[in-house]
């Protein structure tokens, strides 16, 4: 399984803060909300919030961050653009294949927006 690379990260409060004062992308589901605005570096980078809350088990929350970070890999945007994906407790009671056609709907929503725009 490839690596995912430290700069497609979020890393620090202020990156994740400035995305969530003002969004300019917003697509949700039942079982997740993504909020996206323009990267102010080169590329794409994601951050991944699942709550204890929604999701007790840590094997469970692990598991939506793996699939969250490769659909990520997998599905580029032509502009850079600051990705942070909340995971909601419906996501617990999706299979692999359940999220992964979930985070698919909302990659190909999300690269409308952009797009669009």
């Amino acid at each position: 399984m490839p690596t995912f690379p430290h700069l497609s990260k979020l890393s620090q409060p202020q990156h994740y803060q400035r995305v969530f004062d003002s969004p300019t992308y917003k697509v949700s589901s039942k079982a997740f909300l993504m909020l996206a605005s323009p990267s102010l570096g080169s590329r794409s980078r994601v951050g991944i919030i699942v709550a204890k809350k929604n999701i007790r088990r840590a094997v469970r929350r692990n598991r939506i961050k793996r699939l969250v970070r490769e659909q990520f890999r997998l599905n580029r945007f032509d502009n850079p653009l600051d990705l942070v994906v909340l995971v909601r407790a419906a996501a617990d009671q999706l299979d692999n294949p359940g999220v992964w056609r979930e985070l698919d709907t909302l990659w190909l929503a999300l690269k409308d927006k952009a797009g669009s725009s």
